[in-house]
């Protein structure tokens, strides 16, 4: 006699709790399961961990900040979500509406905030503002799965490749350092330039407002147009091998960080130095493409992260308050 076997009890959709310690503010957010599990699957695999929080500049009302994981992807609009959607997007970045969002910027919806907590969320919207335009209070994001308890001790930042020769492995861990160093605080060479005392005079006319300009305009493409596509194509099209990757390495980033490097992001600059110093000498001279590959890709990878977090600090440090100065004359 065969017995008959019972269902499986349906399982409980995922959450993820948020908090912004500094606000005192924790929200829970319900995921989809059902609509990009991959992704909220790729997004599990790095939880816990803490993030510098930003704002939006040109979006609209939503929060965003650097998700510690290279798998992400670029999904569908983001502008027709109701307020409080939590999404996941190409630029590592998990971002919470809760307003207006006026750029139609690919990215994937994985959940919800839940109701009860969308009005506090909107508070802590706010506050993230205030902070960005006014005060340049530091404000952590710290993510967890919403079934664990809270984490209590240091999140440090996981180092996701880490190559397979030395000289690489140790430069790709020194990249590291210094990102989980600035991950919760203003990296020194930024807080160099933003309070004009960039050793290489970058400015004109006494002024250090147009530097501060150009170091955010040259670290962002860096970071999301080159290195991120970069690891990107190294992904999704195999046929690019290294003797096509490093030249879109030399050839793209090697102007933006010498630029970046005499506005005053001394690690960032003498970082390209190392990796271009390092391609010559020990990964386009070893037989071994699979390990070459992988040793560029880690040292890549490393300094991806970095620059992306340069780019958070920048935006949170630009004066933004004259923004004020010059509104939009369209409704």
């Amino acid at each position: 006699m065969i017995e008959a076997t019972q269902p499986a009890e349906p399982k409980s959709p995922r959450k993820i709790k948020v908090k912004w310690p500094q606000l005192d503010i924790t929200i829970t957010a319900l995921m989809k399961e059902n609509v990009n599990q991959r992704l909220i699957n790729l997004l599990f695999e790095h939880l816990p961990y803490r993030s510098l929080q930003n704002h939006a500049l040109v979006s609209g009302d939503h929060l965003y900040h650097l998700v510690p994981s290279e798998g992400l992807i670029v999904m569908p609009d983001r502008t027709t979500e109701a307020d409080g959607t939590v999404f996941l997007s190409g630029l590592q970045h998990l971002a919470i509406k809760y307003g207006p969002l006026s750029e139609y910027l690919p990215a994937a919806p994985c959940g919800n905030i839940i109701p009860e907590d969308v009005k506090k969320f909107k508070i802590a919207g706010s506050q993230v503002w205030a902070a960005c335009t006014k005060t340049k209070q530091i404000i952590e994001a710290i993510v967890w799965d919403a079934s664990m308890p809270e984490p209590s001790a240091h999140l440090p930042l996981r180092l996701e490749r880490i190559g397979v020769n030395n000289d690489m492995k140790d430069l790709a861990q020194r990249i590291h350092d210094e990102t989980e160093l600035s991950c919760s605080r203003i990296s020194p060479d930024l807080e160099t330039v933003h309070n004009g005392l960039c050793h290489s005079l970058a400015g004109c006319k006494g002024s250090c407002f147009a530097t501060m300009v150009f170091i955010n305009g040259e670290t962002r493409p860096l970071g999301y147009n080159i290195l991120n596509n970069i690891l990107a194509i190294a992904a999704n099209q195999p046929h690019f091998d290294l003797s096509h990757l490093i030249p879109l390495y030399r050839v793209f980033a090697t102007i933006p960080a010498e630029f970046v490097g005499y506005t005053g992001a001394t690690f960032l600059c003498s970082t390209h130095g190392q990796i271009d110093a390092l391609i010559s000498a020990r990964v386009e001279t070893n037989p071994n493409t699979n390990q070459a590959r992988a040793d560029f890709l880690a040292m890549i990878s490393a300094f991806a992260r970095y620059v992306n977090l340069l780019n958070a600090q920048n935006l949170h440090l630009f004066p933004w308050k004259h923004a004020v100065e010059y509104q939009t004359q369209l409704n």
